[in-house]
Order: C-alpha cells, then sequence, then structure tokens
C-alpha cells in the first residue's frame, strides 16, 4: 500500500506550505499528545499529607 499514491488520488498534492504531509502529521501527533498530557496533568488531584 503506497500512502503517496492514495493520498495523491484523493487530494492532489503531497506537499502543504512547501512541507511534506508526513511532517504534518507528525506536528499533529506531537499536538494531540501534548494536549492529552496536559489534560490528564490537570485533572490530577493533589496528593494529602
Amino acid at each position: 500500500m503506497n500512502w503517496t499514491t492514495i493520498w495523491m488520488k484523493l487530494f492532489g498534492t503531497t506537499q502543504f506550505l512547501g512541507l511534506n504531509m508526513g511532517f504534518w502529521a507528525a506536528i499533529l501527533a506531537v499536538a494531540l499528545i501534548v494536549i492529552l498530557m496536559n489534560v490528564v496533568f490537570w485533572k490530577m488531584k493533589p496528593k494529602k499529607k
């Protein structure tokens, strides 16, 4: 399975703003992980002594 060919058939390009779509997919994945970690961190209750 060639992801580039599938992407080209769907959208007609493999780049956005001069950068490969793989780069944008990786940035999106990192952003989602960071947001998820922040949500988990801020929902934690403080330890009681």
